[in-house]
């Protein structure tokens, strides 16, 4: 269960993620001591996960087992954004490909 309390004649905005949609709800009103906002959703952590691309490739296959499609950030061994071109192979696996090899890491979330 989750509570939210807020002093007298405050507005709030409630978000929250579950299962990669995001929603919102916006109570506009003041509120008088507290809401419970159980219902809206369970509290649960986002999945993430870290590819370690060791050897250099201009192909990653990342099997993440994630259980949703992530949003991908990719950097080289230097720490720069690199992009290339993600494909959902299904839930748990992407392929990017890139004009060039290189290693580095790719961040799912």
């Amino acid at each position: 269960m989750s509570n939210i309390t807020v002093q007298n004649k405050e507005s709030i905005s409630v978000s929250v993620t579950q299962s990669g949609y995001n929603k919102s709800t916006v109570i506009k009103q003041p509120v008088k001591n507290s809401i419970d906002v159980s219902g809206l959703v369970k509290a649960s952590a986002d999945k993430s996960y870290v590819h370690s691309q060791g050897v250099s490739s201009n192909e990653w296959t990342i099997s993440h087992n994630l259980g949703k499609r992530p949003s991908v950030v990719i950097v080289d061994s230097a720490e720069d954004v690199v992009y290339g071109e993600v494909r959902y192979i299904d839930d748990n696996t992407i392929r990017i490909k890139f004009t060039g090899g290189f290693s580095g890491k790719a961040y799912l979330n």
